[in-house]
């Protein structure tokens, strides 16, 4: 690992964050001209916010000046449900992960930030390029010696019986689902939310060594369904084989999650959900959403 001063976090807001992601999750690839119309902030302010978006892994830049989300992310959720997202990132990220280390063996905070930027190779270490970030970890309180990822899990695991039991008819579903699919998934997304259902959307881009499970355990520990969306292009893909792998069906079972595939085009549903009750669109989109719709709401419904 070669040395570096590092990335540089800039002083935003939160609710800044969350209308960019918003942008990013719904939109193809947006740029930040489109993201500053979409979320109404000006320019300026969206090359912060979406700066920061990178530094902490939740957004990548594309090759066409794009950008594209890295993790799931609830559209239409609850500030809680926003908030886990980039309480998740701030725990997983480097640079935290190190200072929390430091801060057990008794570090001051100060020196447990110059220390853990030296592990991570940021040099010269400019105190000042992450201000911003400390803010926000203490905000979030991920700086607490033992927090990993897997207590906001158990949290989500725990909000999901709580709403069981609260309001047992509403439902939250898990859309993955391929770019080439975006104008599909958008209308589809935004018919389930007027029907009273929740979605978070993953868009699947997959890296060499990626762990699946990882990347979307926040959003399926908050959901009741896992929809995966399947066309003639996708069903040719990395992603989906990497969706339905048997480590991923392994943790959709242990999150007590139900797999409902989405018929888009005329194709055969794969081996590991062959069995798996679908929702056909391939011949109407409004007698799939119905069918969709019926079948979500009915929670009394198996895998």
């Amino acid at each position: 690992m070669s040395e570096t001063e590092g990335p540089k976090f800039e002083a935003t807001k939160l609710e800044g964050l969350y209308q960019v992601l918003d942008g990013v999750s719904w939109m193809d690839n947006p740029t930040t001209s489109e993201l500053s119309q979409f979320s109404g902030l000006d320019p300026r302010t969206v090359g912060k916010l979406v700066k920061n978006a990178q530094n902490l892994n939740l957004v990548e830049k594309q090759e066409d000046g794009g950008f594209m989300l890295l993790t799931s992310y609830p559209f239409d959720g609850t500030l809680e449900d926003k908030s886990s997202v980039v309480k998740d990132a701030l725990l997983k990220l480097p640079i935290l992960q190190s200072m929390r280390q430091f801060l057990s063996l008794g570090e001051e905070e100060e020196d447990a930030l110059r220390k853990a930027a030296t592990v991570c190779r940021y040099v010269p270490f400019n105190k000042k390029n992450f201000a911003p970030l400390l803010t926000w970890a203490r905000n979030f309180d991920v700086l607490r010696g033992g927090i990993t990822s897997e207590d906001l899990l158990n949290d989500a695991e725990e909000n999901k019986k709580v709403r069981r039991e609260k309001t047992p008819k509403k439902v939250v579903a898990f859309l993955s689902h391929s770019s080439v699919d975006k104008p599909f998934i958008r209308q589809l997304a935004s018919d389930l939310d007027a029907a009273g259902i929740s979605v978070w959307l993953d868009e699947q881009r997959i890296k060499v060594g990626d762990s699946i499970p990882d990347k979307v355990s926040q959003g399926l520990a908050s959901s009741d369904y896992f929809l995966i969306a399947l066309s003639e292009s996708s069903v040719k893909s990395e992603w989906v084989k990497k969706e339905l792998s048997s480590a991923m069906l392994t943790e959709i079972k242990k999150r007590e999650v139900h797999i409902l595939p989405l018929l888009l085009d005329d194709v055969d549903v794969p081996h590991g959900i062959a069995d798996k009750k679908y929702a056909n669109f391939a011949s109407s989109y409004k007698e799939g959403l119905a069918e969709l719709v019926e079948t979500l709401k009915d929670k009394s419904n198996g895998e």
